[in-house]
Protein backbone atom coordinates (compact mmCIF):
# COMPACT_ATOMS: atom_id res chain seq x y z
CA UNK A 1 0.00 0.00 0.00
CA UNK A 2 1.31 3.07 -0.99
CA UNK A 3 2.68 5.78 2.12
CA UNK A 4 -0.33 8.83 2.47
CA UNK A 5 1.49 11.81 3.73
CA UNK A 6 -1.27 13.89 6.45
CA UNK A 7 -0.34 16.84 7.80
CA UNK A 8 -0.91 18.66 10.95
CA UNK A 9 -1.32 22.12 12.85
CA UNK A 10 -0.59 21.85 16.92
CA UNK A 11 -1.20 24.87 18.27
CA UNK A 12 -0.34 24.35 21.81
CA UNK A 13 1.35 25.60 24.93
CA UNK A 14 0.43 23.36 27.92
CA UNK A 15 3.51 20.72 28.10
CA UNK A 16 1.13 17.58 29.54
CA UNK A 17 -1.33 18.05 26.51
CA UNK A 18 1.57 18.00 24.06
CA UNK A 19 3.16 15.03 25.85
CA UNK A 20 -0.46 13.18 25.08
CA UNK A 21 -0.38 14.67 21.59
CA UNK A 22 3.02 13.12 20.62
CA UNK A 23 2.14 9.50 22.62
CA UNK A 24 -0.97 9.32 20.81
CA UNK A 25 0.49 10.03 16.98
CA UNK A 26 3.62 7.24 18.07
CA UNK A 27 1.20 4.92 18.43
CA UNK A 28 -1.26 5.92 15.17
CA UNK A 29 1.92 5.90 13.38
CA UNK A 30 3.34 2.77 14.64
CA UNK A 31 -0.45 0.72 14.03
CA UNK A 32 -0.86 2.50 10.35
CA UNK A 33 2.62 2.25 8.32
CA UNK A 34 0.73 3.69 5.04
CA UNK A 35 0.58 6.92 7.20
CA UNK A 36 3.17 9.70 7.18
CA UNK A 37 2.20 12.35 9.76
CA UNK A 38 4.05 15.91 8.74
CA UNK A 39 3.07 18.62 11.32
CA UNK A 40 3.43 22.15 12.18
CA UNK A 41 4.21 22.87 15.88
CA UNK A 42 3.35 26.65 17.39
CA UNK A 43 3.48 26.51 21.15
CA UNK A 44 5.25 30.41 21.73
CA UNK A 45 4.64 33.29 20.43
CA UNK A 46 7.76 34.72 21.38
CA UNK A 47 9.33 32.15 18.67
CA UNK A 48 9.61 33.37 14.98
CA UNK A 49 7.04 31.33 13.55
CA UNK A 50 5.53 31.79 9.93
CA UNK A 51 2.37 33.60 9.87
CA UNK A 52 -0.76 31.19 10.35
CA UNK A 53 -2.34 33.25 7.69
CA UNK A 54 0.80 31.89 5.44
CA UNK A 55 0.57 28.05 6.91
CA UNK A 56 -3.08 28.45 5.74
CA UNK A 57 -2.89 29.41 2.44
CA UNK A 58 0.19 27.54 2.12
CA UNK A 59 -0.88 23.71 3.70
CA UNK A 60 -4.17 21.77 3.42
CA UNK A 61 -4.02 20.17 6.99
CA UNK A 62 -5.74 16.82 7.59
CA UNK A 63 -6.36 17.96 11.14
CA UNK A 64 -5.66 20.99 13.36
CA UNK A 65 -5.68 21.08 17.33
CA UNK A 66 -6.17 24.17 18.69
CA UNK A 67 -6.14 25.23 22.56
CA UNK A 68 -8.66 28.27 22.60
CA UNK A 69 -6.45 30.22 24.99
CA UNK A 70 -3.65 29.77 23.43
CA UNK A 71 -2.35 33.76 22.39
CA UNK A 72 -2.39 34.80 19.16
CA UNK A 73 0.32 37.34 18.08
CA UNK A 74 -1.25 41.12 17.53
CA UNK A 75 0.64 40.49 13.35
CA UNK A 76 -1.46 37.53 13.32
CA UNK A 77 -4.51 38.43 10.52
CA UNK A 78 -6.96 36.59 12.74
CA UNK A 79 -6.34 37.54 16.08
CA UNK A 80 -8.16 34.48 17.90
CA UNK A 81 -8.08 30.88 17.64
CA UNK A 82 -11.73 30.71 16.66
CA UNK A 83 -11.49 33.44 13.73
CA UNK A 84 -8.51 31.07 12.97
CA UNK A 85 -10.27 28.31 12.79
CA UNK A 86 -13.64 30.13 11.12
CA UNK A 87 -10.73 30.78 8.44
CA UNK A 88 -9.21 27.48 7.98
CA UNK A 89 -13.35 26.06 8.08
CA UNK A 90 -14.43 28.34 5.52
CA UNK A 91 -11.20 27.79 2.91
CA UNK A 92 -10.78 23.64 3.91
CA UNK A 93 -14.06 22.37 5.23
CA UNK A 94 -13.11 18.70 5.29
CA UNK A 95 -9.94 19.57 7.64
CA UNK A 96 -11.14 18.02 11.14
CA UNK A 97 -10.74 20.75 13.84
CA UNK A 98 -9.98 19.46 17.47
CA UNK A 99 -10.02 22.11 20.13
CA UNK A 100 -8.87 22.41 24.24
CA UNK A 101 -11.17 25.01 26.77
CA UNK A 102 -10.65 25.68 30.25
CA UNK A 103 -13.13 26.59 32.28
CA UNK A 104 -15.99 25.40 29.67
CA UNK A 105 -19.84 26.40 29.90
CA UNK A 106 -22.79 25.69 27.80
CA UNK A 107 -22.65 29.58 27.17
CA UNK A 108 -19.49 28.94 25.76
CA UNK A 109 -19.67 25.71 24.26
CA UNK A 110 -22.95 27.12 22.05
CA UNK A 111 -20.60 29.82 21.07
CA UNK A 112 -18.07 27.40 19.84
CA UNK A 113 -20.34 25.29 18.24
CA UNK A 114 -22.18 28.29 16.35
CA UNK A 115 -18.72 29.85 15.04
CA UNK A 116 -16.71 26.63 13.92
CA UNK A 117 -18.66 23.42 15.19
CA UNK A 118 -15.71 21.49 15.73
CA UNK A 119 -15.62 17.66 15.33
CA UNK A 120 -14.10 16.96 18.63
CA UNK A 121 -13.81 18.91 22.19
CA UNK A 122 -11.91 18.52 25.11
CA UNK A 123 -12.23 20.29 28.43
CA UNK A 124 -8.26 20.51 29.83
CA UNK A 125 -8.89 19.11 33.04
CA UNK A 126 -10.20 16.08 31.23
CA UNK A 127 -7.05 16.25 29.29
CA UNK A 128 -4.96 13.15 30.62
CA UNK A 129 -3.30 10.70 28.42
CA UNK A 130 -5.99 8.44 27.26
CA UNK A 131 -8.60 11.03 26.59
CA UNK A 132 -6.02 12.59 24.24
CA UNK A 133 -5.06 9.76 22.45
CA UNK A 134 -8.84 8.61 22.15
CA UNK A 135 -9.40 11.68 20.60
CA UNK A 136 -6.99 11.35 18.21
CA UNK A 137 -7.79 7.97 17.24
CA UNK A 138 -10.65 9.53 16.37
CA UNK A 139 -9.80 12.17 14.28
CA UNK A 140 -8.28 9.53 11.47
CA UNK A 141 -11.85 7.73 11.76
CA UNK A 142 -13.33 10.88 10.61
CA UNK A 143 -15.25 11.02 14.02
CA UNK A 144 -16.50 13.26 16.49
CA UNK A 145 -15.06 12.96 19.99
CA UNK A 146 -16.13 14.91 23.13
CA UNK A 147 -14.01 14.63 26.68
CA UNK A 148 -16.58 13.87 29.43
CA UNK A 149 -17.37 17.54 31.24
CA UNK A 150 -18.39 18.51 27.52
CA UNK A 151 -20.72 15.38 27.33
CA UNK A 152 -22.04 16.47 30.66
CA UNK A 153 -22.64 20.31 29.45
CA UNK A 154 -24.10 19.25 26.24
CA UNK A 155 -26.79 17.46 28.03
CA UNK A 156 -27.22 19.88 30.33
CA UNK A 157 -27.99 22.12 26.90
CA UNK A 158 -29.98 19.62 24.90
CA UNK A 159 -32.27 19.44 28.63
CA UNK A 160 -32.70 23.01 28.63
CA UNK A 161 -32.86 23.31 24.14
CA UNK A 162 -36.93 24.01 24.17
CA UNK A 163 -36.68 26.45 26.80
CA UNK A 164 -33.60 28.52 26.76
CA UNK A 165 -32.46 29.96 23.07
CA UNK A 166 -29.62 32.57 22.51
CA UNK A 167 -31.23 35.49 24.18
CA UNK A 168 -31.71 33.72 27.35
CA UNK A 169 -28.17 32.93 27.50
CA UNK A 170 -27.20 36.57 26.87
CA UNK A 171 -29.40 37.79 29.78
CA UNK A 172 -27.49 35.44 32.12
CA UNK A 173 -24.02 35.86 30.75
CA UNK A 174 -24.74 39.97 31.29
CA UNK A 175 -26.16 39.70 34.72
CA UNK A 176 -23.00 37.30 35.58
CA UNK A 177 -20.89 40.18 34.23
CA UNK A 178 -22.83 42.54 36.72
CA UNK A 179 -25.03 44.50 34.06
CA UNK A 180 -28.13 46.42 35.55
CA UNK A 181 -31.24 45.05 34.15
CA UNK A 182 -31.74 48.72 33.31
CA UNK A 183 -29.01 48.44 31.25
CA UNK A 184 -29.61 44.60 29.21
CA UNK A 185 -32.45 46.49 26.42
CA UNK A 186 -28.79 48.02 24.67
CA UNK A 187 -26.92 44.82 25.31
CA UNK A 188 -29.14 42.16 24.39
CA UNK A 189 -31.67 44.30 22.11
CA UNK A 190 -34.87 43.13 23.86
CA UNK A 191 -37.32 45.85 25.18
CA UNK A 192 -36.86 46.25 29.30
CA UNK A 193 -40.77 44.63 29.64
CA UNK A 194 -39.53 41.61 27.59
CA UNK A 195 -36.57 41.10 29.53
CA UNK A 196 -38.38 41.18 32.83
CA UNK A 197 -40.64 38.39 31.17
CA UNK A 198 -37.24 36.16 30.21
CA UNK A 199 -36.14 36.72 33.57
CA UNK A 200 -39.13 35.54 35.04
CA UNK A 201 -39.19 32.30 32.94
CA UNK A 202 -35.44 31.80 33.82
CA UNK A 203 -36.12 31.75 37.40
CA UNK A 204 -39.12 29.22 36.58
CA UNK A 205 -36.53 27.10 34.51
CA UNK A 206 -34.50 26.90 37.62
CA UNK A 207 -36.94 26.53 40.38
CA UNK A 208 -35.81 30.11 41.96
CA UNK A 209 -39.88 31.87 41.77
CA UNK A 210 -39.58 34.83 43.93
CA UNK A 211 -35.90 34.59 44.35
CA UNK A 212 -33.06 37.60 43.36
CA UNK A 213 -30.73 37.82 39.94
CA UNK A 214 -28.07 37.01 42.55
CA UNK A 215 -29.68 33.61 43.26
CA UNK A 216 -30.27 32.93 39.52
CA UNK A 217 -27.00 34.00 38.65
CA UNK A 218 -25.39 31.70 41.49
CA UNK A 219 -27.24 28.75 40.25
CA UNK A 220 -26.44 29.13 36.61
CA UNK A 221 -22.72 29.22 37.16
CA UNK A 222 -23.07 26.05 39.98
CA UNK A 223 -24.79 23.96 36.84
CA UNK A 224 -22.07 25.61 34.37
CA UNK A 225 -24.42 27.01 32.17
CA UNK A 226 -22.76 30.67 32.51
Amino acid sequence: MAVKTLKYLFIEHLLFVKDGFYDGLKQISRSNSFLKLEGIEISDVATNSPLLSELIDNNRFYFVWVNLDFPLELKEEHTTPVALLAAIKKKYPETHLVVTMRNITVFSLRKVFKKINPQIVLELIDCDRETIIDALRSVFKKEVYYSRNVLMLLYKFLETFEVMDDTDYAILHELDLGTAVSALPKKVHLAHSTILIRRTKLKEVFKLVGKTDMDLIKAVKTQRFV
